[in-house]
């Protein structure tokens, strides 16, 4: 077993001293360890030290366990050489108060023995921490080599220890260097920041002493940063920024509890002020200004965020202007209405009175108008005696005359009625050409008379509309009508077809004398008719109507005149002259 643990012992005394060499190439030569030895005999510890003594180390003797524990409160002891069998405290129970404290505890031990050599007392050592039980006697070889080890253990640990402390330093120099760096990116983008923005920003401490003063202060005070920076703050804010102005601002920057003591900053909240700002020039202006304060360990520091207002304020004032205007027109505009109202209520009631007029005189009228054309048309047939030539002519005349009387008077009464909305329209289907053929029927003596033809193109098959067809014949024969007693003696040409969404469409061309461009509106306003050349039987209500009830059919009544080439009227209808409330109505439940 001698032999064995000398051959390892040598072995690791060989991989030691390598590592030593390596750390010593590394860090330079290690100082020396202190080596606990502890014996009762003075002449145990006197023969350990001549056998440690080549290993260059510090070599530390105590002649008690209590001895020994009391040196392990002074010194860091690189391992332990422990006697077994002491007076007092015995080597077992000095290791195991050793291995007990916390400070120690690490610490190698090895026991020497002459006399406990049985296997027990082998056991306990081991149990109580040591690393080795070695009997006497012993080769001192082996005993410097398991020594060496363990200094040089101890070594490494305090050598790795140290590179450790160097790293953790080196670590803490690279975040400070670090923390620096990004202090000053931070300081460099807040400078960037703070030149390039459009607000002006002034920094100054609690005297009014500037610090800061950015190019749009620059521009907005007229004054060079230089100059600025190291002055006074009043020097642009002369009346206003006060120093109880700047408590209210760091009033809510102080620290009234001890955990708020404890901060090393403190930012109180914005404010915004109204201000006076005053130029080098001496020009003073409005301004809004954004104030905070910083208390850096109770030294305050201001910044004012400046904006200069005064267009705001400009414009504010034009539009304080233009509301005050606009108040006193829509005062004006409420009289005007109100005027307007009273107005449209005295017309209505005119239209009222003028419809119920119309309606009265018509009724009223036709009795002795008809009774004119009867009395008349009896003595035309000579049923009171026979009449000579000038009878005869002036008799016809005043028929003529009578039929055109009667004939106004019905579009009077017709026009009354639609003003006051009492025309019933009898809805249903329309058929088309065939209504436009029957009316030939009707206007053909009167074409004959002025020497016009009539010709009807439809498009496609006949079809059929909801509408009113007395209401569209009244409309149809009074185009027919004008056409023939406008068309110089011309064709009259009339074309009718479906239009896209199933609705219908009739136009009525003729080759008279054309209208104006400026007079096409005209020919629908009331008692209107042009041209000295036209003739002028007409009541002037003809056309009026028939676009009103073309209206009230929902549908539309339009012309297109070229002078000396003649005009079209054009007359469409939808499928069905039924309002959707209509439908719905006559929709079966």
């Amino acid at each position: 077993m001698s032999a064995g643990m000398t051959v390892d012992s040598q072995g690791s005394q060989a991989s030691t001293h390598a590592v030593g060499a390596l750390m010593e190439e590394m860090y330079g030569p290690m100082p020396p360890v202190e080596i606990l030895m502890v014996d009762d005999r003075p002449e145990n510890l006197l023969a350990l030290e001549a056998i440690l003594e080549p290993l260059g180390q510090t070599l530390v003797r105590a002649l008690s366990g209590d001895e020994a524990l009391r040196l392990l409160l002074s010194h860091d002891f690189a391992m332990i050489l422990l006697d077994v069998q002491m007076p007092g405290i015995d080597g077992f129970e000095t290791a195991r108060l050793v291995k007990s404290r916390e400070r120690t505890k690490y610490i190698p031990i090895i026991f020497l023995t002459a006399i406990s050599k049985d296997e027990a007392y082998v056991f306990e050592g081991y149990s109580v921490g040591a690393v080795d039980y070695m009997t006497k006697p012993f080769q001192p070889d082996i005993l410097r080599s398991k020594v060496s080890v363990f200094v040089d253990l101890y070594q490494k640990q305090r050598q790795l220890a140290t590179q450790a402390d160097v790293i953790r330093e080196s670590e803490k120099r690279d975040l400070e260097l670090r923390h620096m760096r990004e202090i000053y990116e931070s300081e460099a983008r807040f400078s960037e920041i703070v030149e390039s923005a459009m607000d002006a920003i002034i920094v100054f401490d609690a005297k009014g002493v500037i610090s800061l003063f950015n190019a749009a202060a620059e521009r907005m005070f007229r004054a060079r940063a230089n100059s600025a920076a190291g002055g006074s703050v009043n020097k642009f804010f002369p009346d206003t920024l006060s120093l109880d102005m700047l408590d209210s601002i760091s009033v809510s920057a102080s620290l009234p509890t001890a955990e708020e003591r404890s901060e090393a900053d403190r930012v109180a909240p914005e404010q915004v002020l109204s201000l006076s700002g005053l130029r080098e020039s001496g020009e003073r202006f409005p301004i809004e200004a954004t104030a905070s304060c910083q208390n850096v360990r109770g030294k305050k520091s201001y910044t004012l965020i400046v904006r200069d207002i005064s267009e705001r304020r400009r414009n504010e004032e034009a539009l304080k202007a233009q509301a005050e205007s606009l108040a006193t027109a829509m005062t004006d505009l409420k009289t005007l209405n109100d005027e307007l109202g009273t107005r449209q209520a005295e017309l209505e009631r005119a239209m009222a009175a003028r419809s119920r007029f119309y309606a009265s005189m018509s009724h009223e009228l036709r009795t002795p108008i008809n009774a004119v054309l009867g009395y008349s048309t009896l003595l035309l047939e000579n049923i009171y005696g026979q009449l000579n030539e000038k009878q005869a002519e002036g008799i016809t005349r005043t028929h003529k005359a009578a039929k055109h009387l009667l004939e106004l008077v019905n579009d009077v009464l017709d026009l009354s009625k639609i003003e006051a909305g009492k025309i019933d329209l009898r809805l249903q289907p329309v058929q088309f050409p065939q209504l436009i053929d029957d009316l030939f029927v009707t206007v053909r003596p009167l074409a004959d008379q002025f020497g016009s033809s009539l010709a009807l193109q439809h498009e496609g098959d006949s079809m059929k509309v909801v509408s009113d067809p007395r209401r569209v014949r009244q409309i149809l024969l009074n185009l027919l009508s004008n056409a023939i007693k406008f068309g110089r003696g011309k064709p009259i040409h009339v074309t009718s077809r479906p239009t896209d969404d199933a609705g219908f469409v009739v136009e009525v061309r003729d080759e008279g004398e054309g209208i104006a461009a400026a007079d096409l509106e005209k020919i629908f306003d009331e008692f209107v008719q042009l041209g000295k050349s036209q003739l002028t039987e007409g009541t002037g209500l003809g056309l009026p109507i028939s676009r009103r009830l073309a209206e009230m059919l929902h549908g539309t009544l339009a012309v297109e005149s070229e002078v000396g080439v003649g005009s079209t009227f054009r007359l469409t209808l939808p499928p069905s002259g039924e309002t959707p409330s209509q439908r719905g109505a006559r929709a079966p439940g």
